[in-house]
């Protein structure tokens, strides 16, 4: 993985954000800049473009966090840095001015759309909601003091703030970490000020146009709202606007800019969840994320293009095809016939276990963080977290854990995304690693099992107001001694996993 450390050999450094730069591409260079000073390296944070910065907030921000950045409207005469930093964007891209450097690195959030032989050294992390994340992962394996900086603290804050639509479409875990870990630092009269400061009176404008020209689908419950070229918190203010009219269960609203389409999503129905909807209709095409009731998401222009489509076109057809696309299972009501289906158990294969008050105290609220996301639980004696293979995690009755797995001597597992418990009461924050121990099935649970042939939602009996959300080749699992406990698995870890019965 790339280190910042890496760039500390280059003199004369240049940190670019694209034209008409917003609060996180000039967050991440200035957490850079930052960075670079601490390390005895002079940098300058530029952005080009025909139009100085504009945007009320932005001009807030720069001017309480006191972050230096310099327009350069000529970039023919803008002296050849050694290091040219492209954040927030990728060089040579459409939306930033290309300057001739000695050695360019590119660090952003965004899908890669150059070569790799145009840049030298960087990071492209797609999954992440914002830059600054990037940058802050960055510092924190430099072990930046972010107590001392909280100007850098806030600006990255506030950078994934904004990015995120107030982090109403944060869906990775490294997002909700950074958001959690920087909050403490930062003055909450200025992050208040600045989020109070995003609502021009041309914006105001804007969010009428659009909540006029939309095309909603009454039966289905949802509209779609197109906008004029706007910052991201607008589309989230226009959402939650149109969400209110009675016959709108599901809005989205995007709007269009040079490299693609903006999106923001909001849902109150039962049967579809915003993040969902947005990883559907982004699939691809580009990327996205948030939570049940709210997400966000970014389209390609390219990868529209290449399918011989507007975008208009793309997201009016792409919303009806979703809305065809999946079939709803109630567990707790819908009979599904096992006819057919093989019978399955789990291969004596270790995973880990922890009873939930080994972690916190009989009572305590606790929310656990995985990559697939957060769930919460209360801790109690006959509670026990389960901890897969990929580091998925869900709890079970200890009455079951003691019917169907045995204790068994195994080291420690690695983790795509190490799972983590918090005390919503205290803040305390716990590695489950530090209690794990581990475990074989006995094959005591059988399972019926198919692999589905469509997108499926389950609400299932332990969770009737949500769904698990399976994908064809996932697979539909039901209890061989209840019919009516059924779940999916994802198609990954149900090969790694079971084995089936003859």
């Amino acid at each position: 993985m790339f280190k910042l450390s890496e760039i500390l050999k280059y003199d004369n450094i240049v940190i670019q954000c694209h034209d008409n730069p917003d609060a996180d591409a000039i967050s991440s260079a200035y957490g850079i800049y930052a960075y670079l000073a601490k390390n005895g390296k002079e940098s300058k944070i530029i952005y080009s473009g025909i139009e100085k910065i504009k945007k009320s907030n932005v001009l807030l921000m720069l001017e309480l966090l006191e972050i230096p950045i310099e327009h350069v409207r000529n970039v023919d005469e803008f002296p050849k840095p050694g290091l040219l930093i492209c954040v927030d964007c990728q060089y040579g891209e459409g939306n930033v001015a290309k300057i001739e450097a000695d050695a360019v690195a590119i660090i952003d959030h965004h899908l890669q759309v150059v070569g790799d032989d145009e840049y030298d050294m960087g990071i492209i992390q797609s999954q992440l909601g914002s830059c600054a994340t990037v940058v802050w992962l960055l510092l924190r394996n430099e072990d930046f003091d972010f107590a001392k900086e909280k100007t850098v603290s806030m600006s990255l804050y506030y950078g994934l703030l904004t990015d995120t639509n107030n982090f109403s479409e944060i869906s990775h875990p490294l997002d909700k970490d950074m958001r959690d870990t920087l909050h403490g630092y930062c003055d909450r009269a200025i992050i208040r000020r600045l989020s109070l400061c995003n609502l021009t009176l041309e914006e105001l404008e804007i969010a009428g146009v659009a909540l006029l020209r939309n095309v909603s689908n009454i039966n289905r419950g949802y509209a779609l709202f197109k906008a004029e070229y706007c910052d991201p918190n607008i589309l989230g203010f226009i959402s939650d606007l149109a969400l209110q009219v009675d016959t709108v269960n599901i809005c989205i609203v995007y709007n269009i800019r040079e490299s693609g389409a903006k999106i923001s999503v909001r849902s109150c129905s039962r049967e579809v969840m915003a993040s969902e909807y947005v990883e559907y209709i982004t699939r691809g095409v580009g990327s996205g994320g948030g939570h049940r009731d709210k997400a966000g998401g970014f389209l390609q222009k390219a990868e529209i293009d290449d399918l011989g489509m507007t975008m208009v076109e793309y997201m009016n057809s792409k919303t009806e095809e979703y809305f065809d696309s999946f079939d709803s299972i109630n567990a707790s009501k819908h009979d599904v016939s096992t006819d057919g289906m093989k019978k399955y158990k789990k291969k004596a294969i270790p995973i880990g276990f922890t009873p939930s008050t080994d972690l916190f105290e009989e009572g305590a609220p606790i929310m656990v963080r995985t990559l697939e996301g957060d769930s919460n639980i209360t801790a109690a004696s006959d509670i026990y977290l389960m901890v897969g293979i990929k580091g998925e995690v869900y709890p079970t009755k200890k009455e079951k854990f003691e019917l169907n797995y045995n204790v068994c001597d195994f080291s420690m597992m690695e983790y795509p995304y190490e799972p983590t418990a918090k005390n919503e009461l205290t803040g305390e924050i716990k590695k489950l690693s530090s209690f794990l121990k581990f475990c074989v099935s006995s094959g005591s649970a059988p399972i019926f099992a198919k692999p589905l042939e469509r997108n499926t939602k389950v609400f299932t009996e332990w969770n009737p107001n949500g769904y698990m959300y399976g994908k064809p080749g996932d697979y539909l699992a039901i209890k061989y001694d209840d019919i009516n406990d059924m779940y999916i698995i994802q198609e990954e870890i149900f090969y790694l996993t079971y084995e089936e019965i003859n």
